[in-house]
């Protein structure tokens, strides 16, 4: 009886507390994401009568099973590619705390700061049929005609991957950072070798965050759009270009809404995976505390998961499997100690001082490195070029795209519009998203981890579906083409980033400082006000960036909503790739670029400030 009243007393106390902080975004989220979502269900049975055919039609044409086919194909690929490199890359990271070991970071996360529009122009550029990899192999006269790098499998690859790589390398980083390095010192003291130490002891308690990398890769992969729309061929369609194409060009909106309802059910049941093993704190790396966000009974259904997690990870790795990659691995040793002396021969001093383990993971590092930083590379030098053609490096050097730029009304115009919804989205996601933050962190109900997968559900979301869900419902409330319905739209996307960075700084805070205030005479406000808000304020700022960034970069939706008048800069960025590669938009990027790099480095100065405060 007296747990039945502590019970119901927890449960009024969070009703009338900080549950009360998650009715806002609750009521916006189901406003505008989660019932226009619904609206994609309606409307793919509903055309205007109840009806089966465009389900029907995507099992009458085989092109369709092939499309689908494809897009888990590829998404596979992309995915085993991530993690096979980030694995390495993501120890490193996660065990260093050097000078270079920053830098390489700062190269993994920059594809974060940086436009997808940016990023797939660099590598057109990089790719292209007269660009840096072809001129420089004819240069050296390699081959006697340009490689086809792009609208193939090839350039869709590369794109994904440098797109996907910081989302395999968080999870795996938050993961082996929790792991105690003396272990491995342990296992060697014992009388294993490295790789034995490896085998046995660090990579057994990193398959958590392999899987989780798997699982998030994998799962935003199949909702691609941009890259394979712009650097693929027919033969790389995905599903969300073909949903596209039905909408633009077919306008059958019907079936396009079944193949959206299709993705979206293949969306979720991998976010409900990922979620009931891997945990949703895990997400984008963020290690969220088991206690804030469940109360004791959740925390015993999470240790069942795991345990079923560990189960499934004992049979997936059998003794069988475990002696195959130990002869892989010796065969791969014997292979790199020939290498190393042949080579030896004529570096004899410098290779006497490295390992065979550092200098294969170093030439994975090395690859790895140049493969993020290149894109910035090369396109910030063509943006100060004069060339009556493009090529890297440029001949004649200059400021003539950036006064292209500059000068242009469209491009400024199109400029101001992005800074006229994403500051707006600013303010309102992070309103929204704090006050929910702080109900999750202080809050004493049940459920606090279901609501926050709901929060950040718009994370992992096709865009193409957000696109054409927003288009069914500002379209029913005629605001297609206004500033209003992008800032509403981009506010619900944007939300996620502002929960995941405010609830890691509310659960870093410690409470007592407002209690010493309150009993010092404060009042709630002036405790607020004069003791809360300085501390959380760096995390505060930096979660408004994140939902600014989130909002200026967003194109898919913007292709949908913006119309004519309230072109973004994105969109504008799109029409200058896909109708003819526009010189100018080098100069764009590059000053995205810088202003993302800005940002960035914002952030990263207010994050220290903020964990100078927690320390």
């Amino acid at each position: 009886m007296t747990a039945l009243l502590d019970i119901k007393n927890l449960w009024f106390r969070g009703i009338r507390g900080y549950w009360a902080l998650l009715i806002p975004l609750l009521l916006y989220l189901s406003v505008f994401f989660l019932y226009p979502l619904f609206g994609i269900l309606i409307q793919s049975f509903f055309d205007p009568e109840f009806t089966f055919k465009n389900y029907l039609l995507l099992f009458k044409y085989p092109v369709y099973f092939r499309i689908f086919l494809n897009t888990l194909e590829m998404s596979t690929i992309v995915t085993f590619i991530c993690i096979t490199l980030g694995y390495p890359v993501a120890k490193y990271l996660s065990g260093s705390r050097s000078v270079w070991a920053a830098i390489f970071l700062v190269a993994i996360l920059l594809p974060f700061w940086i436009s997808v529009l940016v990023r797939t122009y660099s590598w057109m550029i990089i790719l292209g049929r007269y660009g840096v990899i072809n001129e420089l192999l004819m240069n050296l006269g390699l081959i006697d005609q340009p490689l086809k790098l792009m609208y193939n499998r090839i350039g869709v690859y590369v794109g994904m991957v440098y797109f996907m790589f910081p989302y395999a390398i968080l999870p795996m980083m938050s993961v082996m950072g929790q792991i105690d390095r003396s272990l491995m010192q342990a296992a060697e003291n014992l009388g294993s070798n490295p790789w034995q130490a490896f085998r046995h002891v660090f990579f057994p308690l990193s398959l958590p965050g392999l899987g989780a990398a798997g699982v998030l890769t994998f799962m935003i992969c199949v909702g691609f759009y941009v890259t394979p729309a712009l650097m693929g061929g027919p033969r790389d369609t995905m599903i969300s270009m073909s949903i596209y194409t039905e909408l633009e060009e077919v306008k059958d909106w019907g079936f396009a809404s079944s193949q959206a309802t299709l993705l979206l059910v293949t969306i979720s049941i991998l976010f409900l995976i990922y979620t009931k093993f891997f945990g949703i704190g895990t997400l984008l790396g963020r290690d969220i505390k088991t206690a804030s966000l469940s109360l004791p009974a959740d925390i015993d259904k999470r240790k069942k998961d795991r345990r079923l997690f560990t189960r499934l990870r004992s049979g997936f790795w059998t003794d069988e499997r475990a002696s195959a990659l130990d002869e892989i691995v010796y065969k791969s040793q014997d292979w790199i100690l020939n290498l190393k002396k042949y080579i030896s021969k004529l570096l004899p001093k410098f290779l006497s001082k490295i390992s065979l383990g550092q200098l294969s993971l170093g030439g994975i590092r090395g690859t790895v490195f140049i493969f993020m930083a290149s894109p910035v590379l090369v396109v910030v030098p063509m943006a100060f070029s004069n060339d009556a053609l493009m090529h890297f490096p440029p001949e004649q050097w200059g400021f003539d795209l950036f006064r292209e730029y500059f000068t242009s009304d469209e491009w400024i115009r199109t400029t101001i519009n992005s800074f006229s919804v994403a500051i707006p989205v600013m303010f309102f996601a992070t309103l929204l998203g704090t006050l929910a933050s702080l109900s999750l962190v202080r809050g004493k109900y049940w459920g606090k981890q279901y609501y926050y997968a709901i929060f950040l559900f718009p994370i992992i979301t096709p865009f193409i579906i957000n696109a054409i869900a927003a288009y069914f419902f500002f379209s029913k409330l005629r605001l297609i083409g206004t500033i209003t319905n992008l800032i509403l739209a981009h506010t619900a996307l944007a939300i996620p980033f502002v929960v995941i960075v405010m609830t890691a700084v509310l659960e870093g805070f410690d409470e007592r400082l407002e209690q010493a205030s309150m009993s010092l005479g404060a009042g709630r406000i002036r405790t607020f006000l004069k003791v809360t808000l300085p501390i959380i304020r760096p995390g505060l700022i930096s979660a408004a960036i994140l939902a600014f960034i989130r909002s200026f970069d967003e194109l898919v939706v913007a292709m949908f909503l913006s119309g004519v008048k309230a072109k973004t800069l994105p969109k504008q960025m799109w029409e200058g790739i896909r109708d003819e590669i526009n010189p100018t938009l080098s100069a764009v990027a590059t000053l995205l670029i810088g202003f993302s790099i800005i940002l960035m480095v914002v952030v990263t100065l207010l994050r220290r400030r903020t964990e100078h405060y927690q320390v």
